[in-house]
């Protein structure tokens, strides 16, 4: 159990992520990797525009969890996901349904499981056959639907902003509000007990209402503890309150036999944030965001004694324990079951691994070969000959960052960030297997390999040159230093075009190359990350715009022509008169028949942005980070639009150790932006007046932390957490 103020970041950041602290056991194709598309529940949170999703491979990553007898329903990015744990050493997936506004908790009971759906509200399941789960009901709330309890008839959410709405689902295929009550925070976590609702809202403490009329819940006013904390969750048994204390990183345990008049009777800080707590008998469960889970000992409430811990190697969130196991949801991990029979010897009993952030793709025939980071670092082979129903056919592990990749016959060359390039043989598709390595040193995030070379473009290493005519002994025959940061390269016949970051477009010349030398520039205000080249003109793309420049001339490259994009952009492919762009706000296409007055025709607007991308035959296969890889069609034609589109919306991006906020708006309103810091407190306002529509662009910078970003637009309101590294 947890609140987590899931509030989307673009961020580039890794989060307490160690990929070395957890050594991943042999998978097992067609138990650990089975995801499925589903043609009935197929809309990402999504805005479009000649762009219609028909396929994918959708992992997730994993923050709630709920346990009944042998099954575990977690959240597996957008999907609800059944687990079936009746042999926990080895965890067997089951069925599972899409949320479009992904699951941010869930309650079950007998045959139904109520999922809160974020901005999407509360969506009603049918569990009966945990294998073919299936939506009955729905009910829209006006906040993001965080957390349920259902008692009886009625269901209780906290809905975000929107604080305590309680629906009746006596009739489960048409849920009805019938009362609320709007609090001041952020309402994330509830919990029902007889006629007494308790709320953890945040940064406002807890808030205990009287439901004996639930459509018109009373607020039960009490001074103290309870306000003055900032309640990551709750639990309350009989008379006691457990809760998880965010800024205090401790346990609190507060006496309610009085709930006018609630007191603190014990506690104990662990020096670390922590989020879940599940108590049971004598036992409390906590869990924190350095990898851990502690075990208390509470039957002495006024002196709670710490008795076991256990490092889970990332990041646990929400814990639910039955019988002798502790079933946790473990962010990228997804489901961890520990043996905690012996508290003092804490085991892992099994896992079932939900999935990785894709970020790299590339696609022969029917083949799709992901590069997916964080904990997997695993290069995916999937077949998707049919593409509402792809299947894992081949994986192979990599030593660190999966970054890129590119196949050329029988080989994948796979850019590995600090672990160099590897060189995979995929002659078996069902069973990858690395042949070649060079550890070139700095950060590989790009190969273009042309006959027997491969092309590196190496951070700020530059470019390398290797010759891989025996792919087992890759050696590097060259070298060029571009003096900033090699994002991506570009080879055709004897030039090198690299995305050198702060120091833009390089052209080099590799006729010969032993001794690459450079033969043109083009330099920008502008970080440049990717490069694709067709004939004399290279698209470059660069922070906020793809740009357009006439190569003809490589010793004297000029722009002729630019298309606005959101944030970085971190893949392109351009294909006869369109140009396909990944970037923070999703997918874009663009008509450049007229490189002069390139044209925004198409797009797919995911709030998590996008990665790789490729465009094979009339398909387009976009990584898309955590939701993993979709496929999609443009449905447009050769016309063009008369304006750029503007969407109205929220994202943050890390700059030079602060916060970029980005916002759009469609006319004219009123816009509040706002900086608190992890206790709530208000450390500064950027922006609070009449803007008119267009995209925006702050910049803050501050100390490092964790803060929250608040930003009114007109009478909605965006919540977004921003970590800022120095």
């Amino acid at each position: 159990m947890k609140l987590f103020i899931n509030i989307t970041i673009i961020l580039f950041v890794f989060l307490l992520v160690n990929a070395n602290t957890f050594a991943q056991p042999q998978m097992e194709m067609g138990s650990r990797f089975k995801p499925e598309f589903n043609m009935s529940s197929n809309k990402l949170r999504a805005d479009s525009l000649n762009c219609e999703l028909v396929g994918g491979w959708f992992p997730g990553m994993s923050e709630f969890i709920y346990v009944v007898d042998t099954l575990v329903y977690i959240d597996n990015g957008y999907y609800f996901q059944v687990i079936d744990v009746s042999d926990p050493l080895n965890p067997i997936p089951s069925g599972k349904v899409k949320c479009p506004g992904g699951v941010n908790g869930m309650f079950v009971v007998d045959t139904l499981a109520y999922v809160t759906d974020g901005e999407y509200g509360l969506r009603i399941i049918n569990v009966s056959d945990p294998t073919i789960p299936y939506e009955i009901g729905y009910c829209d709330t006006k906040g993001d639907a965080y957390s349920v309890h259902v008692l009886d008839t009625l269901a209780y959410v906290a809905d975000g902003d929107n604080g305590l709405v309680i629906i009746d689902v006596s009739d489960p295929t048409n849920p009805d509000e019938i009362g609320s009550f709007d609090t001041e925070g952020f309402a994330a976590k509830v919990q029902v007990v007889d006629t007494l609702v308790y709320l953890a809202d945040g940064w406002n403490g807890v808030y205990i209402f009287d439901v004996s009329d639930p459509v018109n819940p009373q607020e039960v006013e009490y001074s103290g503890i309870l306000h003055m904390t900032y309640a990551s969750d709750i639990q309350v048994i009989d008379t006691l309150v457990y809760l998880s204390d965010f800024t205090y990183s401790g346990l609190r345990i507060i006496d309610i036999s009085d709930p006018g008049s609630p007191e603190e009777i014990g506690s104990l800080s662990f020096g670390n944030y922590i989020d879940g707590v599940e108590v049971v008998d004598s036992i409390a469960y906590v869990t924190g965001r350095a990898d851990d889970l502690f075990i208390i000992n509470v039957s002495d409430p006024t002196a709670p004694e710490e008795i076991g811990y256990y490092n889970t190697g990332d990041v646990p969130s929400d814990i639910q324990v039955v019988g002798d196991f502790a079933y946790i949801a473990d962010y990228y991990k997804g489901l961890l079951i520990i043996d905690v029979s012996d508290p003092n010897n804490l085991e892992e009993a099994g896992y079932y691994d939900i999935g990785e952030s894709a970020k790299g793709i590339y696609v022969v025939d029917t083949l799709a070969y992901a590069a997916y980071n964080f904990n997997l670092n695993t290069l995916f082979i999937l077949d998707f000959s049919d593409v509402t129903n792809p299947k894992v056919v081949g994986y192979c592990y990599t030593e660190n960052y999966a970054w890129d990749v590119q196949v050329v016959d029988t080989f994948a060359y796979l850019a590995d960030g600090p672990g160099g390039l590897r060189i995979i043989n995929v002659s078996d598709p069902t069973n990858p297997e690395e042949i070649g390595y060079y550890n070139i040193g700095g950060h590989v995030r790009n190969v273009h390999v042309i006959d027997t070379l491969a092309y590196v473009s190496n951070g700020v290493n530059g470019l390398r040159i290797l010759n891989v005519t025996e792919p087992g002994n890759p050696e590097e025959i060259g070298y060029f230093d571009t003096e900033e940061d090699a994002q991506c390269i570009y080879v055709i016949d004897t030039l090198a075009f690299v995305a050198d970051y702060n120091d833009g477009l390089r052209i080099i010349d590799v006729s010969d190359p032993e001794n690459p030398e450079e033969i043109g520039f083009y330099g920008t205000d502008a970080r440049a990350y990717r490069v694709y080249v067709i004939d004399t003109i290279a698209y470059a793309g660069y922070y906020n715009s793809m740009r357009i420049i006439n190569v003809s001339d490589p010793t004297n490259p000029f722009e002729i022509g630019r298309a606005s994009t959101q944030g970085v952009l971190s893949d392109l492919h351009v294909v006869d008169t369109l140009a396909y762009v990944s970037d923070d706000d999703g997918l874009r296409i663009i008509n450049i028949s007229d490189p002069a007055n390139p044209k925004e025709v198409g797009y797919y607007f995911q709030e998590n942005g996008s990665q790789g991308l490729y465009i094979a035959g009339d398909l387009i296969y976009v990584a898309f980070g955590m939701e993993g890889v979709c496929i999609f069609s443009y449905t447009g034609t050769s016309g063009i639009e008369d304006n750029k589109i503007i969407k109205e919306g929220v994202s943050l991006l890390n700059v030079n150790s602060g916060i970029n906020i980005q916002f759009s708006l469609t006319e004219n309103k009123k816009v509040k932006v706002e900086i608190f810091n992890i206790l709530g407190q208000r450390i500064e306002k950027l922006i609070d007046g009449i803007s008119s529509s267009g995209e925006y662009s702050l910049n803050w910078n501050g100390d490092s932390g964790i803060y929250f970003v608040r930003v009114e637009i007109g009478d909605k309101v965006y919540k977004k957490k921003a970590i800022v590294l120095r």
